[in-house]
């Protein structure tokens, strides 16, 4: 198989929030819910400063590793020095996608608009579909020493990017754990090989007041001609920073100001 370098987003957008709302006539529905609506309302900083490690196995044997350094400013630019590339640039494409859970910027502002009680936009209509399936709220599991309820979404849709798994903290609504689907793009020496979805488990972590991601990994089997591969993605994130301005080094004083 011809050596390919991988490229991933995952997503954590919580773009389903309104489909959840309807849903809420099921207690589980009601709990992941409340815990989006939780997590909406959770501080973002203006700047957020941390290091990352890419690690990409093929059949257990090392196939790319990266180191990075990156900000992200929360409209969704960042300044990124990854020593795989030209070093640094600014990007609105994170490898596998921003550190703190979404909708970022002016998507954000006007999304928690119609979650506070004072919204200033006025209702227009009120819209109800009934789930494929219901919400499947599983046995607790401890994560760090805390009880998060594993909550399935089981009609999440295959064809596209989508939630399909929390654990969420009854007593808090605390978010520790997501299962996303988001898209792999695999390069040969000629040509795109593939863009396909896989699924993204994405740790979260507390720090300095603020949700932030802990580790994201994926695993996806890798089917070309007659061979395959058994990939696995890791990508370790660290050395938190959350400032009000840029800091230092980065690429923010060429771009358009944060909205």
């Amino acid at each position: 198989m011809t050596r390919s370098l991988l490229c991933g987003i995952a997503t954590a957008a919580f773009v389903f929030v309104f489909g959840a709302a309807a849903r809420a006539d099921d207690a589980c529905w009601q709990l992941v819910f409340s815990a989006i609506r939780h997590e909406a309302a959770l501080p973002h900083a203006a700047y957020i400063s941390y290091s990352e490690t890419l690690s990409i196995f093929a059949d257990e044997l090392p196939l790319e590793r990266a180191d990075a350094d990156i900000t992200y400013r929360d409209d969704g630019l960042a300044s990124v020095d990854d020593d795989r590339w030209a070093r640094p640039y600014l990007s609105t494409i994170l490898d596998p996608g921003p550190p703190v859970l979404g909708p970022y910027g002016e998507s954000r502002e006007s999304w928690l608009q119609t979650l506070v009680p004072d919204a200033t936009l006025p209702l227009i209509a009120d819209v109800h579909n009934r789930p494929l399936a219901r919400c499947a709220n599983h046995d607790s599991q401890i994560i760090d020493g805390v009880a998060f309820e594993h909550v399935v979404l089981p009609d999440a849709p295959a064809d596209k990017q989508a939630l399909k798994a929390l654990w969420i903290d009854p007593k808090t609504l605390a978010i520790a754990r997501l299962v996303v689907s988001g898209y792999l793009d695999f390069y040969d020496t000629t040509d795109m090989v593939g863009h396909v979805l896989t699924d993204y488990t994405l740790d979260m972590q507390e720090t300095g007041g603020y949700t932030v991601l802990r580790r994201a990994t994926w695993t996806y089997v890798l089917h070309v001609y007659d061979q395959s591969s058994n990939l696995h993605g890791e990508y370790d994130f660290g050395n938190y920073q959350f400032t009000a301005a840029p800091p230092p080094g980065t690429l923010f004083a060429d771009a358009s100001p944060t909205k």
